[in-house]
């Protein structure tokens, strides 16, 4: 049997980059930090042929299935500008939240630009709860990140980010101590009995007034899932959320968070109202609608859905959809309340049974 090496870990790219690269250029301020992030993805791309092979191909196919805008590229593909950005916002969605460790909440939330702020407000102040339904696209840990700091009474009904802030990681521990009712994480490999155990608390954080965040584009096998359609393949979904909305019928929020320059956030939430019983397939795609026209408007935010293997399967090209307006982000239909809860039952996979 060989013998581990103690030093493997000091030479891992993950060592370098979130231990030593990241807090030195945090030291450097939001925009120098912001632009060495651009300029590492952008390098590494250049340096390394299969790198850009892969990203010029993943934006060529999703030029199939939406309008990405001009097509001034060979044979009417991508432009060439346009899989260096894809390669700094793959890089930026490495750093995480890395760069928001700062030592005040007013300097960290003043770097975010917030739209439907309010409504959120007005929902975390009624104690009524809501449902927020986050993505893997743009800054997602950063968006998190906001919704911890900002004092909304939310709960993240995800597997733990590894690889996050400080100061997220010490809100985790505090708002969501393992072990405990307010313990929401998600874990592999959950027995029946836990995976139920998790979704009572969060149907209970719910009705405590707490706003439960949740990603509604992981692909998944097993119970509570929903097949949709994103970037023209079909997927099983994980439909949690639209379970708790329809079981609760309290307000639901899509949350979207960007990359600006200079180490700035956009920060979107959608309000988009309640989910009915007999409305969750529905629910589903109103959210891939969004989250497709924010993909056609910005790629180079979204090197998860256009590189990561689990959208892509090997099996067969992706069909043609219709091609949402790249200008703007399809709101989806607003939705009345709910007319009341119903039980689920627990399932063998350890989850529970649509209502």
């Amino acid at each position: 049997m060989s013998t581990p090496n103690p030093l493997r870990g000091l030479f891992h790219w993950k060592f370098a980059f979130y231990q030593l690269l990241l807090p030195a250029i945090r030291a450097l301020g939001p925009g120098r930090a912001d632009a060495i992030l651009c300029a590492l993805g952008k390098a590494h791309a250049r340096s390394w042929p299969p790198r850009r092979r892969a990203l010029h191909a993943a934006l060529e196919a999703a030029g199939e299935v939406l309008d990405l805008g001009p097509t001034d590229g060979p044979d009417g593909g991508p432009p060439p500008s346009a899989w260096p950005d894809l390669a700094a916002g793959a890089c930026r969605m490495l750093a995480r939240d890395y760069l928001l460790d700062t030592r005040t909440d007013r300097e960290a939330l003043g770097r975010f630009e917030v739209r439907g702020e309010g409504a959120l407000r007005r929902a975390g102040e009624s104690d009524r709860g809501a449902i927020l339904v986050g993505s893997h696209f743009g800054a997602h840990i950063a968006g998190l990140h906001w919704l911890f700091r900002s004092g909304l009474p939310v709960r993240a009904l995800v597997q733990r980010p590894p690889h996050v802030s400080r100061t997220l990681g010490r809100y985790f521990d505090d708002l969501q101590p393992a072990g405990t009712d307010e313990d929401l994480f998600l874990r592999r490999g959950l027995a029946p009995d836990a995976a139920v155990g998790i979704l009572l608390r969060a149907r209970a954080a719910i009705r405590r007034g707490r706003m439960v965040y949740l990603c509604g584009d992981i692909p998944w096998e097993g119970a509570n899932t929903l097949k949709g359609r994103l970037l023209g393949r079909e997927h099983r979904l994980l439909s949690i959320w639209t379970d708790l909305a329809a079981l609760l019928g309290v307000p639901v929020f899509h949350v979207f968070c960007t990359h600006l320059p200079g180490g700035r956030y956009r920060l979107d939430i959608d309000d988009v109202g309640r989910v009915r019983h007999g409305e969750e397939r529905e629910a589903l795609a109103d959210y891939l609608k969004n989250l497709e026209g924010r993909i056609a408007a910005r790629p180079d935010q979204a090197a998860a859905h256009l590189l990561w293997p689990c959208y892509h399967p090997a099996e067969g090209p992706p069909a043609a959809s219709p091609n949402p307006d790249p200008t703007s982000t399809p709101r989806p239909s607003r939705r009345k309340p709910a007319r009341g809860p119903r039980s689920g039952s627990p399932s063998r996979e350890g989850h529970i049974r649509r209502p």
